[in-house]
């Protein structure tokens, strides 16, 4: 009963598995399709996006103020040899020092924190918290030494348009930094390529990056010390830069990466409408990654293995029905109904078995004949005759236990199949039985009824390979009969029958 539980089991585990397998796996080829057509309709819009925006980044591209960028240079040097005459930056007047110059002032320590400006809204704000790479980027300006200014910014708080210079002091401990709103200029009003190519990466999930590079390889948003241009690139980046700059035709590559992850690298051609010489051509560079199909498949595999889970629940729970269902049946066909041992038909496959997997143990076969059954039946009734076969059976369990099992083939004959045993061993086991049923004669309950009882048993142990069932259950039969003829109320091992054969020849 229990092999029938765990194939049922098994049956209904395998089943469900396949089921939900492939209901999972139809559902995860249409959520790639869509996702995949989504994807392909946001290309489309953020694209678009990027070619317009780039027409009005034409329109503003000649108003850079050199004469901004000189002014921050000049003050930057007179702060920095400021610090070197007070390095106490806490006890400087940054407000003073702001309305002479006309513009903000920040000091950023070595953790990238404004820790003094003059710009209220920027006070503790901590890059390498909120902008990592643009936290890179200080770090390397500190070490360098050098000025920078950079072109149009946007305030990291406020979303404000500025242009932002930097010099580190000579002990490298901070970095000074000056700032300069530009809302109020109409030319850096209309500039607003960068704030879109920003929105737009924030926007759209699977958009990673847009740059744009100029005819001779160079990035146009140049946020580091030295000019980043495709040569810095790999070498696949700069064949098909060079490609969609020779065709002016959209080009891209993929790259495939462990975890599912894939990067799409765009190279997108824009020429302006008014020619301006080398700068009129330009590539766009845009970065695509799926997120939204990485992350949508981890949803996907979470519900599939929550769906089999509550498909195994339900599985088990139908197995404990099955099983209540069928159980009686299978009892049934297990187990004697009346004494709840062993019936022949599982008593053969148990002990076929155990000859066919044998390896070094010795089984043995133990026959149990109760003599005079029938008197009982006739003189008592057969519902007393139930009760001694049920007590007989109990007795044999009890001295059997773990060691093997107990058979009844019918009528008041009982089997004992011992698992690994010797000639010594059973006869052990045949005598406390013996005396089992003495005792209960003699000293039991209903002793009138077994008074007229007695037991007979014959023995016979595996012999060698070519054993049978049938081998065995003959020469345990042959020892049975011995004990009969001899008087009955003991125990024949075969090997004493063969011997007292072989000893008459």
């Amino acid at each position: 009963m229990k092999n029938l539980r765990i194939k049922l089991l098994l049956s209904l585990i395998v089943f469900t598995v396949i089921l939900v397998a492939v209901i999972s796996y139809v559902n995860r080829q249409i959520l790639v399709a869509d996702i995949e057509k989504q994807s392909a309709m946001n290309r489309v819009l953020i694209e678009n996006h990027i070619l317009t925006d780039m027409q009005i980044v034409d329109n503003a591209h000649f108003y850079f103020d050199k004469n901004i960028s000189d002014k921050m240079e000049q003050e930057l040097i007179k702060l920095k040899k400021y610090y070197r005459e007070n390095s106490t930056i806490a006890t400087w007047d940054l407000q003073q020092i702001k309305n002479n110059i006309g513009m903000d002032i920040y000091i950023v320590d070595q953790s990238n924190t404004v820790i003094y400006t003059t710009f209220e809204e920027d006070i503790g704000l901590n890059f390498s918290l909120c902008c990592q790479r643009f936290s890179a980027l200080l770090d390397e300006r500190r070490a360098s030494g050098e000025i920078f200014t950079d072109g149009i910014d946007i305030s990291t708080t406020t979303g404000e348009y500025r242009k932002f210079g930097y010099l580190a002091t000579h002990d490298k401990k901070y970095l000074l930094e000056l700032g300069i709103d530009l809302l109020d200029d109409p030319v850096f009003q209309t500039f607003n390529f960068e704030k879109t190519a920003e929105n737009l990466v924030a926007k759209y999930d699977n958009l990673v990056e847009v740059q744009t590079i100029n005819a001779g390889g160079v990035f146009f948003d140049d946020s580091k010390s030295n000019k980043i241009t495709v040569k810095d690139q790999s070498k696949q980046f700069q064949k098909y830069f060079k490609k969609a700059r020779g065709k002016m035709e959209p080009v891209e590559y993929q790259r495939a990466f462990k975890n599912g992850y894939i990067e799409t690298n765009l190279f997108l051609p824009y020429e302006a409408e008014n020619i301006r010489g080398e700068s009129s051509k330009r590539i766009v560079y845009v970065k695509y990654g799926n997120f939204t199909k990485i992350e949508a498949l981890k949803k996907n595999t979470k519900q599939f293995w929550i769906l089999l889970s509550i498909a195994i629940l339900i599985s088990l729970i139908m197995l404990l029905v099955i099983n209540k269902i069928l159980s009686k049946t299978i009892h049934l066909a297990t187990y004697d109904a009346l004494t709840g041992v062993y019936n022949r038909a599982t008593y053969i496959r148990k002990i076929e078995n155990l000859l066919r997997k044998r390896k070094t143990n010795v089984p043995g076969l133990l026959l149990i004949d109760l003599d005079n059954f029938k008197q009982v039946n006739d003189q008592f009734g057969h519902v007393e005759g139930d009760y001694i076969l049920i007590e007989t059976a109990r007795i044999l369990k009890h001295e059997v236990i773990n060691n093997g099992f107990v058979v009844r083939f019918g009528g008041d004959e009982f089997g004992i199949v011992l698992y690994d045993t010797t000639e010594q061993h059973m006869q052990q086991v045949a005598e406390t039985i013996l005396a089992q049923i003495r005792t209960v004669k003699h000293e039991g309950h209903a002793i009138e009824k077994w008074s007229v009882l007695s037991v007979s048993m014959g023995g016979a142990i595996y012999n060698h390979a070519e054993d049978t069932e049938m081998s065995l259950f003959d020469r345990a039969d042959k020892a049975l009969y011995q004990s009969k003829n001899a008087g009955k109320d003991q125990y024949s091992s075969y090997a004493e029958v063969a011997a007292d054969e072989d000893y008459s020849i």
